[in-house]
């Protein structure tokens, strides 16, 4: 069965009451949008201010870093004037000098019996010895060792004898003149 409706209700009441739902609809719809935009100004207020804290932190960071960075170069530019000085010193120290070397050279070659009264080592690479040897045998060897260019290395390049004497107590003292090469 079909329902009948029956509107009893004048046209006006009913295109009042059609007006009236209008307006409650689009008083709904600002009514939203309003809250809606409430809600967003909220929203980024919230954000604005956990940013600026974001911000702020990060700022502080940087500036600990700043001063740490800045600590740090006044103790890297130390470090690197002690690099240079030690890179200075060892350049010295690698590279033995013609003294240095004729002096370890005389100090290998001259045996244990050999007394060194008196040794000059000059900077142009000459030493002028002064020793004492007990007998003719241990002369002769070092003689023999001074003048021999595979045993001295060829670091001896000139010798002259200065002086002989021999003591009555039977020792012999020398005076020689070493030229470094």
């Amino acid at each position: 069965m079909a329902k009948i409706a029956v509107n009893l209700l004048p046209p006006e009441i009913l295109t009042e009451y059609t007006k009236r739902k209008k307006f409650y609809k689009i008083q709904f719809a600002g009514v939203t949008v309003f809250l809606i935009m409430i809600f967003l100004a909220s929203l980024t207020v919230a954000l604005s201010v956990l940013q600026s804290r974001n911000v702020v932190e990060v700022q502080a960071k940087v500036s600990e870093q700043q001063q740490r960075v800045s600590s740090l170069q006044s103790v890297e530019s130390s470090l690197s004037l002690l690099k240079n000085r030690l890179t200075t010193i060892d350049q010295y120290l690698g590279t033995p000098s013609k003294q240095t070397l004729l002096y370890q050279v005389i100090d290998k070659l001259l045996s244990s019996s050999v007394v060194i009264n008196s040794i000059t080592v000059d900077q142009s690479g000459e030493a002028a010895l002064l020793i004492t040897v007990p007998d003719s045998t241990t002369l002769d060897n070092i003689v023999s060792t001074l003048t021999t260019k595979e045993t001295n290395e060829n670091k001896i390049s000139k010798i002259s004898l200065d002086s002989l004497n021999r003591g009555r107590d039977g020792v012999y003292r020398m005076s020689l003149k070493i030229k470094g090469i």
